[in-house]
C-alpha cells in the first residue's frame, strides 16, 4: 500500500481537481492522510467531504505551525509500505501511481518526469526552464548531476520504502525548502534511483503557491541549505577550498561558509573587485591562484560566464562534482 501525505494549507479552487485527480486513479491500494494546516478559505470542510465518502482517507489537523510539522503529523498516522508526497494544489496522472509502482522495488526511489502549468497566467521562463531542467535529468539517469544548482527532485514526484524513508530522517527537515532539504539526504543516502521518462506529475505555479508568498521559501534560504549538505556529503577536507564569484551568489556562498567557520580563498574574473575587501577576506584575481590544489564552489549567474568557465574547467584535471560543483 501506498501512503499519501498531503499537507493542506487554503490551496482554494485547486483542492477539488487534486483530490478527484488521487480518487480515479488507477493503481487503488493506497491511502490519503489530508492534514489541514489551519486552512481559512472553506477547504475544511472540502477535505471533511471527501474523508466521510471514502474510507481510505483521513481528514487530520495541524497546529498550524507550517508544512513540516504538518508532513510530520501526516506521517505519523500513516502505515503504508510506501511512502509519497503530494501537494494540495497538484495534479496526479490518473496512471501516476501504478507507473511508479511498475518500477518500485524495496531499494530504491522512484521519480519522474513533471509537467509544470498553470490555468492563472503565462508561465515565467524561469520555471519552464527549471522544469526543462529536470527532465533532462530524468531522461539522462544522471540525477544528482547538478543538485547544488537546483532541487533535482520535486515535492511530489517521488515514491520510497518507509524503511529507507525513516533511515534518511523521513520529513523531519530542520532546514527549509524541505524539500530540497529531502533531496540532499537522499542523494546522500545512495539509495538507487529509477527514473521514469515520462510524465507522472502535473506541478501547478499558482499566486497560492506557498513558495511564492512564505519569504522563508524565498531563494535566500537556499545557499545556507546547499553548504550546509555540500560540508557534510562532498567536502574534501585534504583539499583547500575556493569560492569562485564575487557577485550576489558568491557573496551568500562566502557567508555561510564564514557563518560556519570554514576558511576558504575569494577569486573572481571581475576587474573591478581584484584586491577588494568582501566580509574581511581579499578578492583575488583568477589567474593569481592555480586551480589545481582546490576543491571548488562555482557561484557565477551569468550563463555566458559559466561557458567560459566550463571551457577553462576542460583543460584541467580537475573533476565535476568532485573537485569542483556548480552551486548556480
Amino acid at each position: 500500500m501506498i501512503s499519501i501525505i498531503m499537507p493542506v494549507k487554503n490551496p482554494g479552487k485547486y483542492l477539488i481537481p487534486c483530490l478527484d485527480s488521487i480518487i480515479t486513479q488507477s493503481y487503488t491500494n493506497w491511502e490519503l492522510i489530508m492534514v489541514n494546516d489551519g486552512c481559512t478559505d472553506g477547504s475544511d470542510k472540502i477535505l471533511e467531504n471527501y474523508a466521510s465518502c471514502y474510507s481510505n482517507i483521513q481528514h487530520l489537523f495541524s497546529k498550524g505551525e507550517g508544512i513540516v510539522a504538518a508532513l510530520q503529523t501526516g506521517y505519523l498516522q500513516s502505515c503504508g509500505d510506501y511512502i509519497h508526497r503530494m501537494d494540495a494544489d497538484d495534479v496526479m496522472p490518473y496512471d501516476k501511481l501504478e507507473r511508479m509502482v511498475g518500477v518500485m522495488d524495496d531499494n530504491c526511489i522512484v521519480t519522474g518526469m513533471v509537467d509544470y502549468f498553470s490555468d492563472d497566467f503565462d508561465l515565467g521562463d524561469g520555471y519552464q526552464k527549471y522544469s526543462a531542467w529536470i527532465n533532462q535529468l530524468m531522461v539522462s539517469g544522471d540525477l544528482w548531476k547538478d543538485i547544488y544548482k537546483e532541487c533535482p527532485i520535486p515535492s511530489s514526484a517521488w515514491l520510497i520504502h518507509r524503511t529507507h524513508f525513516e533511515r534518511i530522517g523521513g520529513f523531519l527537515s530542520s532546514r527549509l525548502p524541505e524539500d530540497y532539504d529531502l533531496a540532499f539526504r537522499m542523494y546522500k543516502s545512495g539509495i538507487l534511483v529509477k527514473s521514469i521518462p515520462q510524465v507522472i506529475h502535473h506541478w501547478r505555479d499558482s499566486n497560492l503557491r506557498t513558495s511564492r508568498i512564505n519569504s522563508t521559501y524565498f531563494p535566500v534560504n537556499y545557499m545556507d541549505l546547499k553548504v550546509h549538505h555540500f560540508l557534510s556529503i562532498d567536502r574534501n577536507d585534504t583539499k583547500p577550498l575556493l569560492v569562485w564569484g564575487a557577485g550576489k551568489k558568491g557573496k551568500k556562498v562566502a557567508k555561510a561558509l564564514i557563518k560556519k567557520k570554514i576558511k576558504f580563498n575569494w577569486i573572481t574574473d571581475n576587474p573591478i573587485k581584484y584586491g577588494v575587501n568582501i566580509f574581511d577576506i581579499i578578492i583575488q584575481p583568477r589567474s593569481s591562484i592555480p586551480l589545481t590544489p582546490y576543491q571548488l564552489i562555482l557561484a557565477i549567474s551569468s550563463p555566458t560566464d559559466q561557458e567560459e568557465i566550463s571551457r577553462v574547467l576542460d583543460d584541467t584535471t580537475l573533476v565535476s562534482n568532485k573537485d569542483y560543483f556548480w552551486f548556480c
